[in-house]
């Protein structure tokens, strides 16, 4: 009987629990990313933080992919974010370079879900010895009130 309780109790966590992240990004075009619909998953490193160690910059939900991709590949996920731009309430891009194509980073404010703010940053590097772009694509949510404020909390 204890075992049949504990299996339940532990569905129930599941299923409580486990759609939280899956959610988190619902909505937005570069959402097909993080469920692995344009870069394969094992191509990609996936970082997820929860909990106390947010706290202090004011985050509840932070997910990261990190990818190496074809020219191709980063010209769609271009689109995918310049969908998600249209409605997005603040935005920053900028090249490391103005006069280079070598690195770009993109942060925006998303619409508010769920009474959470929401973030989503973009930036991706050319490698010229492997002929391919790194990109890293970084999904936040919580409480800080806007793109300059989370800026100041992340220095």
């Amino acid at each position: 009987m204890k075992q049949l309780v504990f299996i339940l109790s532990f569905i129930i966590w599941l299923l409580a629990f486990s759609p939280v992240g899956a959610l988190a990004q619902t909505g937005l075009k570069m959402n097909e990313l993080f469920e692995g619909r344009v870069i394969p998953q094992e191509r990609m490193v996936e970082t997820r933080v929860r909990g106390k160690t947010l706290e202090k910059y004011q985050l509840t939900y932070y997910r990261s992919l990190r990818m190496n991709v074809s020219s191709e590949e980063n010209k769609l996920l271009g689109q995918l974010l310049d969908q998600d731009m249209k409605n997005c309430i603040d935005m920053r891009s900028y090249r490391e370079n103005p006069h280079s194509w070598k690195t770009y980073t993109c942060k925006m404010q998303l619409q508010s879900s769920g009474g959470k703010n929401r973030f989503l940053c973009l930036q991706e590097q050319w490698n010229s010895r492997q002929e391919q772009w790194e990109v890293t694509v970084i999904y936040m949510e919580g409480a800080v009130g806007s793109l300059a404020q989370l800026e100041e909390l992340l220095k």
